[in-house]
């Protein structure tokens, strides 16, 4: 493996984000949340929902690029993130990226690598952002969720804290470049406690299945809410 190879491995990222984050978090953090105040008018509820201390899974819809930044904004803690390996290209966007708390990870194929790195930011007592649809979605339906969440969750015996964002497919949706200014609400969810595993340590697939049944229906309850709140629509499910 080359140098410039190495440097981009999760693990050596995540170590690097440990400390990039943390400074990031209080230079940035409130100089972001005035901006993002002005411009989107944007409001959070529920921030103390988040864990003051340990790891936890935060699992937020993801409807625009936005959601990454202002979900940094509206928390209280610094945030660690996955993001796609092809994003880091360069040593400034590297740079910039770690500086952010994002490692890479590889959607194309199961990343063990980026999953171990994970594991590692959770066990560090760390939150971790993790956008259980996968690629940003369009629309008011919260989609089958990745199983990656409740693995990690399971593995890691770490709460997930459900987010809601409603605003910013409107304010910059896919396919659109330059932010418009529309209001943004992020709404917090209560913790769900991680799924039980057996002696073994492992999940069956039923109770798999079951767990992100349960924090699709919570995710979508939570989306309908600021949805209607910024007199947005809503999911109706087919009858």
């Amino acid at each position: 493996m080359s140098e410039h190879g190495e440097q981009l491995h999760p693990q050596v990222l995540e170590a690097k984000g440990r400390v990039a984050t943390v400074a990031f978090h209080f230079c940035a953090q409130r100089l972001a949340r005035f901006i993002f105040g002005i411009y989107f008018r944007c409001y959070t509820r529920g921030r103390r929902n988040l864990p003051a201390t340990g790891g936890a899974i935060i699992a937020p819809t993801h409807r625009s690029n936005l959601d990454t930044p202002m979900l940094g904004a509206s928390a209280g803690r610094p945030l660690r993130y996955f993001a796609k390996s092809g994003l880091f290209r360069g040593p400034i966007t590297t740079w910039m990226l770690v500086t952010m708390g994002a490692f890479p990870v590889r959607r194309d194929k199961i990343d063990r690598s980026a999953l171990k790195a994970a594991l590692a930011v959770l066990e560090a007592g760390q939150p971790l952002v993790v956008f259980p649809e996968g690629e940003r979605k369009t629309g008011t339906r919260i989609f089958p969720l990745m199983e990656g969440v409740v693995w990690l969750s399971a593995r890691a015996q770490v709460p997930v804290v459900p987010v809601a964002i409603g605003g910013t497919e409107r304010a910059m949706g896919v396919g659109v470049r330059i932010p418009r200014p529309h209001k943004v609400r992020f709404v917090w969810g209560k913790p769900i406690d991680p799924p039980q595993t057996n002696d073994q340590g492992r999940l069956s697939r039923a109770a798999l299945a079951a767990y992100s049944e349960q924090m699709r229906s919570i995710l979508q309850a939570m989306f309908d809410e600021v949805q209607g709140e910024l007199g947005l629509p809503i999911w109706l499910p087919e009858s």
